[in-house]
C-alpha cells in the first residue's frame, strides 16, 4: 500500500508543481520532521517503527484534510487530493491493524497540527508544495521501513 501511495503522490506531485509551479522551498513548521538515516533503517525495531509511522501518518493525514478542504481553490486537482486522502487513511488503518495483531500498544494521537487559516490560492498553492515535498519523502522512507520490519517478521 505504502509502495502505491508513494507512486500516486509522485504523479500527483507532479502535477501539482506543473500547474501551480512554485520555486524556492516553503517551510511548514506542522510537519513532521524525518530524523532518521540509512544507517539507522537498518535497525528499526518493529515496535518503535510501527508507533512512529502511524503517529507521522496521522499529522500527514490532518494536513491532507485540510488540503482536502481548500482543493476548491486549486480546482483541478480536488479529485486527486480526495485520492491521496483516501489513500492514506487505508494505510493508516492497516498499520492499526497489523499494530493490534502484534499486540503494539497505540501510542495516543499526536496533537493537531496548526494549519494555515488562510484559503487563499497563493497559501494552498505554497502549503501544497511543502505538504507534497515532504510526505513523499517520509513515504519514501515509510516504504523502506515497512519492508524492512516485514522481513523481521
Amino acid at each position: 500500500m505504502a509502495k502505491h501511495l508513494l507512486s500516486d503522490t509522485k504523479h500527483l506531485y507532479t502535477n501539482f508543481k506543473a500547474k501551480f509551479p512554485y520555486e524556492g522551498d516553503h517551510k511548514l513548521e506542522s510537519l513532521p520532521v524525518l530524523t532518521i538515516n540509512a544507517m539507522e533503517l537498518s535497525s528499526i525495531q518493529i515496535p518503535a517503527g510501527l508507533t512512529k509511522l502511524s503517529s507521522e501518518l496521522f499529522i500527514y493525514q490532518k494536513h491532507f484534510d485540510w488540503l482536502k478542504k481548500a482543493a476548491h481553490v486549486v480546482r483541478p486537482l480536488d479529485h486527486e487530493f480526495t485520492s491521496i486522502h483516501n489513500r492514506i487513511d487505508k494505510l493508516v488503518k492497516k498499520i492499526d491493524s497489523l499494530m493490534t495483531r502484534l499486540n503494539i500498544a497505540r501510542a495516543s494521537d499526536p496533537p493537531l497540527p496548526q494549519l494555515p487559516s488562510a484559503t487563499t490560492q497563493w497559501a494552498v498553492v505554497q502549503t501544497g508544495h511543502a505538504i507534497f515535498h515532504h510526505f513523499h519523502l517520509f513515504l519514501d522512507y515509510a516504504t523502506r521501513a515497512l519492508v524492512l520490519m516485514k522481513n523481521k517478521l
